[in-house]
């Protein structure tokens, strides 16, 4: 019942601003599948992810999407389809954005890191420097509503979103756009994008993988059935590929399960909504 919240409040009242995110979607399938280049055994952060990591915040939001300001609507739109187009970065961007990003104590303590495991572990920066360099070929309407996305793009994993003045509240002539509110919603939503339909043998032929990390990472994604949002719950269901997978699933929930805390208190000190579900359940 909560399929395409979002896109139809946009269509039927910002019919502008619809056809950019449509026109910009058209841009970014092809961007987004070259973090193939750096990841070819990796997880999959193609449209496909983008288009399932706005599903479930439209899931995770239920009757508060009808709460959210018609640029709210938009700028989390954007931000789904937007948040991991620094996993694709090129070579020549790659160096351009590392001398914006401080990475003198994380190279003090991987000292060995290669480029991959750098673009890897700050992505989400390297996504915000992305979409500053190429705004104009998404044709964002508004200075602010720019700062909106790449504030909540970034927002998918690690900033501090307490931080007011990296996540204010930003008052427009449209609306109120509550960027830690929808940062939060975000990392949550893709922190549960965990299904085996995120790693479809039609994506990826995991017959080739030979590092056990990956074997793992694909066979917890292919021991999760389906994730299922009700109003009070995040429900694992389980097809385990095999048993031993029954850890790895758990102490994936349990990550998930850290992530659905913060996030739920980043929205009730920073906001007037809630994220109303309290529980990781596997079933």
């Amino acid at each position: 019942m909560n399929d395409f919240l979002l896109e139809n409040r946009l269509k039927n009242e910002a019919p502008d601003l619809h056809r950019r995110v449509k026109d910009s979607a058209v841009v970014l399938q092809k961007m987004l599948e070259s973090f193939l280049t750096w990841f070819p055994d990796f997880t999959d952060h193609s449209i496909l992810h983008s288009m399932d990591v706005l599903e479930f915040c439209n899931r995770l939001l239920g009757e508060q999407a009808s709460a959210l300001s018609v640029p709210e609507c938009y700028v989390l739109i954007m931000a789904c389809y937007l948040h991991d187009t620094g996993m694709g970065v090129s070579r020549d961007n790659f160096e351009a954005f590392t001398g914006e990003i401080d990475l003198w104590d994380y190279k003090s303590r991987h000292p060995d890191a290669d480029t991959a495991s750098i673009i890897r572990d700050y992505h989400n920066e390297f996504s915000g420097l992305f979409i500053r360099k190429y705004a104009g070929l998404f044709d964002i309407p508004s200075d602010d509503m720019l700062f909106a996305i790449i504030q909540i793009s970034r927002g998918h994993r690690k900033t501090d979103l307490y931080d007011e003045k990296e996540y204010p509240n930003l008052h427009t002539p449209d609306g109120v756009i509550r960027t830690a509110y929808l940062s939060a919603l975000m990392r949550l939503a893709d922190e549960i994008d965990v299904g085996a339909g995120r790693n479809s043998e039609l994506l990826f032929d995991t017959s080739k993988l030979t590092e056990q990390r990956d074997i793992d990472a694909f066979g917890t994604h292919e021991s999760i059935r389906e994730v299922e949002v009700t109003k009070e719950k995040i429900i694992l269901h389980l097809a385990l590929k095999e048993p031993r997978y029954r850890a790895l699933v758990e102490k994936l929930a349990g990550k998930i399960k850290e992530t659905l805390d913060y996030c739920r208190d980043v929205a009730d000190k920073r906001s007037d909504l809630r994220i109303t579900q309290t529980e990781v359940v596997l079933q």
